[in-house]
């Protein structure tokens, strides 16, 4: 929406613009109504990040909770209306993008030699890795036991809740470590790291399933049923749709890259890990 400042600002036209165009893995799917405005064209507008975007995303309280990926998302690529509803299977190429709007198509990443410990730095093309984005799968469904499963990536929102409550496991974790807290006290912080654990593994498959259809055309879709199900199935079948949804997480991740050692010139692979907290520094 363009304010009354910007029409009497001589400057205007001189603001930033959309530096590249990307198709999403996701063609739009899995948005919540509102969630996004789809051009025709299927292609959405990438814009450089600000200084704003820039000092957002180096304070640490806002990466923890996720508001500071989600204002840059909000300001480079205002055609994503809830940044928080963005499905996972587009967060690497919106990142990507934004990165090559922001610096250009090089990146600098470390890696380190497994043959012979060299760690050396080579710069990726980061327009390459966009191509080799891996084509959405979720759409596939499951039967098991005439049970047919549909599956849907998570959410921003759902991996960032998931992200806090495992650094709250580690935190909890070191606890147990500590040599000076009792006996007693290290096996009721167990107790609840284990129960915790559970509850989180079995809320990561609920994510990831957005219904299940009984043989006679029932279609649930509410969390709280799924998660009861899962609760209370037999081994075979909680274990085939948690292959399977493992099996989607994998496919969607992007592949690692190939390099040749500095040092003893052999080759070898690395993965490539985007980590918020510096991906974009």
């Amino acid at each position: 929406m363009t304010t009354e400042s910007q029409k009497n600002n001589p400057l205007t036209g001189y603001f930033r613009q959309p530096a590249i165009h990307i198709k999403l893995p996701s063609n739009g799917r899995y948005y919540p109504d509102g969630a996004i405005d789809l051009p025709v064209t299927g292609e959405i507008p990438v814009f450089p990040m600000t200084v704003k975007d820039e000092l957002s995303l180096k304070t640490p309280d806002s990466l923890m909770n996720g508001s500071g990926i989600v204002e840059v998302i909000n300001s480079c690529c205002p055609n994503i209306q809830d940044p928080w509803n963005t499905p996972s299977v587009d967060l690497e190429t919106l990142f990507i993008a934004i990165k090559i709007a922001s610096y250009g198509t090089g990146m600098d990443i470390k890696s380190r030699c497994p043959h012979c410990g060299h760690e050396q730095e080579n710069t990726i093309n980061l327009t390459a890795l966009l191509d080799q984005i891996p084509q959405d799968r979720y759409s596939e469904s499951l039967e098991v036991k005439k049970l047919v499963f549909n599956f849907r990536p998570p959410t921003f929102q759902e991996i960032n809740e998931a992200s806090k409550i495992s650094y709250h496991q580690t935190k909890l974790i070191e606890q147990l470590m500590d040599a000076n807290i009792s006996e007693e006290e290290k096996r009721q912080l167990f107790l609840e790291n284990f129960n915790k654990l559970t509850d989180m593994n079995v809320d990561t498959i609920v994510r990831g399933i957005a219904s299940i259809q009984t043989p006679d055309g029932n279609r649930v879709t509410e969390s709280v049923y799924i998660k009861e199900f899962l609760q209370n199935a037999d081994r075979k079948t909680y274990t085939k749709v948690k292959d399977h949804i493992n099996e989607l997480v994998d496919h969607h991740k992007i592949k690692p890259m190939n390099f040749a050692c500095e040092e003893c010139e052999k080759e070898y692979s690395s993965d490539i890990i985007f980590d918020q907290a510096n991906f974009f520094a």
